[in-house]
């Protein structure tokens, strides 16, 4: 009997604080790193755009909106859209400078390759006239509200974009619009025409 005291006790000290009919717990916020709302990054040009040999995104956007192609040199989808972009270029409807196309896969695609099939020559399969950034997989992204490095990384900064994705950037460094459209349709031309003129 005096054993099952001693245990009661011992219970019943161990459960104190623990068990209280007035006791509040209280959810601590886990700090969640969200993207910043206005971003830019600097990353190298694709090197037969221009003599520069890098773009900041802050200073490219600062004109007007910009349509952002993201890339990949195996991507047919991708190949598409530059061609139809490339048209409304050619014909006066699109500015070359209210677009910049950003290579997506540096770990699989080599520049080589990128140059190859988007390169502004003339063995280039889908030639671009505007800028084409190479950024590498740690590029740091800048938050323009702070001014300061993000600690949200690059690709999910930008929503971790597949290719294509086509997203519309606004003179402040936010993203306005975004369609993941794998093949060019004509309402989403019309959509993009619509914004970025």
């Amino acid at each position: 009997m005096k054993t099952l005291g001693v245990i009661f006790l011992l219970l019943s000290s161990v459960l104190a604080g623990c068990i209280s009919e007035t006791q509040e717990f209280i959810d601590e916020e886990i700090p969640s790193s969200s993207p910043p709302e206005r971003m830019s990054f600097t990353a190298p040009l694709m090197s037969n755009y221009s003599n520069n040999t890098d773009l900041i995104l802050e200073e490219y956007v600062s004109e007007g909106p910009v349509l952002l192609i993201w890339v990949a040199a195996g991507c047919m989808g991708c190949h598409s859209w530059t061609d139809i972009i490339s048209d409304e270029v050619n014909n006066g409807n699109i500015s070359n400078t209210s677009l910049l196309s950003i290579h997506r896969y540096p770990s699989f695609e080599s520049v080589s390759y990128v140059e190859e099939v988007y390169g502004n020559h003339e063995n280039a399969t889908n030639p671009v006239s505007w800028p084409l950034v190479l950024p590498p997989e740690d590029t740091p992204v800048i938050d323009l509200e702070s001014r300061s490095e993000s600690t949200v990384s690059f690709y999910d900064s930008f929503g971790y974009p597949s290719t294509p994705t086509l997203q519309i950037m606004d003179t402040f460094g936010k993203i306005i619009w975004t369609s993941k459209t794998y093949w060019p349709t004509t309402e989403v031309l019309e959509e993009i025409k619509n914004i970025i003129n």
